[in-house]
């Protein structure tokens, strides 16, 4: 095989192997991840009723959800049940400054592919990550989440 003939016969089949494997990517992150609609934010904080269009999946444990830039955190915030709680975290890698995935088994990894990840308790579990997520303070009633910054 000539040496062209080799680099457009390889290139058709790398980007056919990247393009799979990105779309099973973006497929996979899309089960769990919802972007917020508008949320309402005053002086009392940041509320969010979790029964609404995006926020379902915060109904059951482990459920985790991206939320859009707001009052709180302009990059946006990362939510996961956990128990009767819900905990809030910056959308934020403590290592590279990319965006988090929403949790998925426990697990919120780094969107940049370096391999940082975090528990539900917001602690760095792999490097390059080595510090915790900053956690927002919250509380949960009657299906409405308030996030304080």
């Amino acid at each position: 095989m000539k040496r062209r003939e080799f680099l457009q016969t390889s290139t058709k089949v790398l980007c056919a192997c990247v393009t799979g494997s990105g779309l099973s990517i973006i497929q996979s992150c899309t089960n769990n991840v919802a972007i917020s609609p508008d949320l309402e934010g005053d002086d009392d904080g940041l509320l969010i009723d979790i029964t609404s269009s995006g926020f379902t999946p915060l109904l059951v444990e482990g459920g985790s959800v991206l939320t859009n830039g707001n009052a709180i955190d302009s990059r946006g915030l990362v939510l996961v049940r956990v128990g009767d709680g819900i905990k809030a975290y910056q959308n934020s890698c403590t290592h590279s400054g990319y965006a988090l995935a929403a949790y998925d088994n426990g697990v919120s990894v780094c969107t940049s592919g370096h391999g940082g990840s975090f528990n539900t308790n917001g602690q760095a579990i792999s490097s390059p990550a080595s510090t915790g997520l900053k956690e927002y303070p919250t509380t949960f009633e009657n299906n409405i989440l308030t996030i304080f910054s």
